[in-house]
């Protein structure tokens, strides 16, 4: 039944009524919230970045890769230049030391083949070079 100016007795009653009710579902529907939490595994959560991961192999050993020195004693900027324009047909990297009138050019490379037939091209100038391993300190 429904009053249409109802007393304030009766609006205190209908609320007290009220709110047992919807208190006793929310303290229903939390407990059983609140033990199903436990069973769920899924995360309903993600990083705001990416997430890698690696995995590295500590047991396999890294093979050392073998590099090679070519060492070349110059006489005269004529060899320097013939060298240079072989070198330009490698493209290998040099490094040329002078200290007064002696110079010498240091190549470091891993290619072994390339350095060996840099070394026959420059024995056809009469170049004197020494092909070896290198070794670091």
């Amino acid at each position: 039944m429904i009053q249409i100016n109802p007393t304030p007795e009766a609006i205190a009653e209908e609320s007290n009524a009220h709110e047992k009710s919807s208190s006793d579902e929310t303290n229903e529907s939390s407990l059983s919230w609140m033990n199903g939490l436990h069973l769920t595994k899924e995360k309903e959560y993600s990083y705001p970045i990416n997430e890698v991961v690696i995995e590295m192999d500590t047991q396999s050993s890294v093979p050392k890769s073998h590099k090679y020195h070519l060492t070349v004693l110059l006489k005269d900027s004529y060899e320097f230049f013939c060298l240079k324009q072989e070198l330009k047909n490698t493209n290998l990297s040099y490094l040329l030391n002078q200290e007064g009138s002696a110079m010498s050019v240091d190549i470091d490379s891993d290619d072994y083949n390339a350095l060996a037939n840099l070394l026959l091209k420059l024995k056809t100038y009469q170049i004197s070079a020494t092909l070896s391993s290198f070794k670091e300190d």
